[in-house]
């Protein structure tokens, strides 16, 4: 190495590789609507058509189309044929995810056998958990650099929820402060009962409980995946009191923030 001068090494792209399976096949008629998870979310479809609605916008899935999600969106499925896929679930924060239009596109045989030999890995659990854990980011590695960036693909955006977006796309830099109504008011100029329809068209739900959606989603994954304090992730999302935090995290997710940070680190560990 005489000579040669290495540049500074910056953070990795990939913290954790979270889940990674085959699932299918579901069958016609099959619906759900449901957030994605923490982090980012690849599906491939191996098999059959799925309609799938991702923050308003509309997507016809067939077989060899990949997916991407990001943290907490909102998804809406109705299988159209048999349908099977893989799923990809990763914490890479310094990762954007790829705008709107590029979220669905063409995956290919050549995506498909990286999602196998990835899944191979993953399940490969009778080896040293470190040695496992750099061989599945590698394969990730990989797909990711034949993925990014994404091209585009035309997508078709509810014109009655497009308003919702807009200001939760906003309400998402600031969950930290004390976000009402009034606040959506001021920042789109529309009246109060108008936000109301756009949230509802978009998510079906009002605009607050919306918020508090996003914000225990947020959450969701700090406690799992990170050594925040509780005040600390609290204080994030705009919660000035931790005992309230742990309350509506319960009451959403069936277990308190410090129940969940146990059983990640737990799983972490195995």
């Amino acid at each position: 190495m005489d000579g040669c001068e290495l540049g500074p090494v910056g953070p990795p792209v990939i913290e954790r590789v979270l889940l990674c399976d085959l699932y299918g096949p579901h069958e016609p008629g099959h619906q759900n609507s449901q957030t994605s998870l923490p982090g980012h979310l690849l599906q491939l479809t191996t098999m059959g058509v799925v309609a799938h609605e991702i923050e308003g916008r509309r997507y016809v899935i067939r077989t060899g189309d990949l997916a991407w999600f990001h943290e907490d969106e909102l998804v809406r499925v109705d299988v159209r044929e048999r349908w099977a896929f893989y799923t990809l679930n990763f914490i890479a924060p310094g990762l954007p995810p790829p705008p709107f239009e590029g979220r669905v596109r063409k995956g290919g045989p050549d995506i498909q056998r990286q999602f196998h030999k990835l899944l191979r890995e993953w399940r490969t659990t009778d080896r040293d958990p470190a040695r496992r854990e750099m061989c599945v980011q590698a394969r990730l590695l990989t797909l990711l650099a034949s993925l990014v960036p994404a091209p585009g693909q035309p997508y078709a955006m509810d014109p009655q929820a497009a308003l919702w977006w807009q200001i939760e796309t906003r309400a998402r830099r600031h969950l930290e402060t004390c976000l009402r109504l009034e606040t959506f008011v001021d920042w789109s100029g529309r009246s109060a009962p108008t936000i109301a329809r756009s949230c509802a068209s978009a998510v079906g739900t009002t605009p607050m409980r919306r918020i508090k959606e996003i914000r225990l989603s947020l959450a969701r994954g700090l406690v799992a995946n990170s050594d925040l304090a509780m005040s600390d992730i609290a204080s994030r999302i705009g919660y000035r009191r931790v005992h309230e935090f742990s309350r509506d995290f319960h009451k959403r997710f069936g277990t308190p923030p410090t129940g969940l940070r146990r059983r990640a680190r737990v799983a972490r560990s195995s």
